[in-house]
This record gives structure tokens, sequence and C-alpha cells, in this order.
């Protein structure tokens, strides 16, 4: 017999918005434009936090941002080398290959996390520095959920075990991706062994 559970699967999936190179090549230059006019922004952002980082960058840059083609690894590479000189005080080019991946690997995340709390899909707190290894995230999947507070590790460790389902209920708001996410959220202790 053959297996329609997939093919089903597949044909009812959400599917995720692009955005094409002519309007990319658009949002980057206003990306662009918006970083050089804020580089008091960047010099005082150890003190103003993250989310005063990620306020003035409208829905498209942040989708941009996390959209799997140039254009996003281009506004991903400049996001990050303004974030990384922010709140590290180095320049991102002075930087050793493995700080940047690290840093990446926490920071591309959350711009997702801001586009599905924009979207009211889930609740999140970002810490003043994501990266400090101290830093804690407050995350809820869904408003009759428990808040739970998780660290940099176990956020990078949650969209390496889920990152299909992040994207799931923060673009779309899915109950199933949903409920995948706050099973993980409540075994987050689990989330740190192995």
């Amino acid at each position: 017999m053959p297996d329609t559970e997939t093919g089903n699967r597949r044909r009812n999936r959400q599917k995720i918005p692009r955005i094409g190179p002519e309007e990319a090549s658009r949002v980057f230059a206003q990306c662009e434009r918006l970083l050089d006019r804020s580089p008091v922004l960047v010099e005082n952002l150890r003190q103003a936090g993250f989310a005063r980082f990620l306020a003035p960058l409208h829905d498209q840059i942040l989708e941009l941002a996390v959209q799997p083609d140039s254009w996003g690894e281009r506004t991903r590479a400049r996001l990050i080398a303004e974030l990384f000189a922010g709140l590290r005080g180095i320049p991102a080019q002075d930087a050793r290959v493995e700080e940047i991946v690290q840093f990446s690997n926490v920071v591309v995340p959350c711009f997702l996390l801001e586009l599905g709390r924009r979207r009211q899909h889930i609740e999140v707190e970002f810490p003043a520095n994501p990266c400090d290894s101290a830093a804690r995230f407050a995350l809820r999947a869904g408003p009759s959920y428990p808040v739970h507070s998780v660290n940099s590790e176990q956020l990078v460790r949650l969209v390496a075990e889920a990152g299909e389902e992040l994207v799931g209920l923060c673009y779309f708001g899915d109950q199933q991706s949903r409920e995948k996410i706050e099973a993980l959220l409540a075994l987050k202790g689990s989330m740190t062994d192995s």
C-alpha cells in the first residue's frame, strides 16, 4: 500500500512567500539606507539593546534576512556585521570565522522570532545581547501557553531540532507547529543534554 500520508502533508503545507529579485534589491537598498543613517543606534547598541535594533527594521527586511537565497545572504551579512560591531565592539571583519558563525546561529533565528512576534503568533522578549552566555529569552508559543526562559544555546538547539516548525509557527501561527515547539520548550532542560 503506498504511503499517501507524506504526499498529503506536502500538499497541505503553506507556502512561505518569497521576495522576488527586483523587490529584494529594493528592500536591501532600504536596509542599507536605514543602517547607514543609524550609526548612533549601532554605537549605543550595548546600552539600547537588541530589541531596539530590530524596531526600525520593517517586516520585509526581516523576511529577506531569513530568505534562503543570495539576497537573503546579503541582507543577513549586512545585519550581522552591524549587530556584531554594536554588541561585540569590534568590526565583523576583525572577528574569527567561528565567532561570526556562533553569533549568526543565535541572531538569525531572532529575525524569525521577531516576525512571529509582530504577527502575534508567538511572544518573545529578547535580552539586551542575545549572544551573551548569560542571556535569557522569554518565549511563549501562544497566549494560553506558559512562558519559558531559554538561553542562547537552547535557542540554537530548538532551531536545529524544529526549525521547520518554528518557521510554520512564526509565519503562519500553525497549531501543529505551535504544539511541537511548546513540547520542546517544555523539555528545554533536555535540549542542553546530548
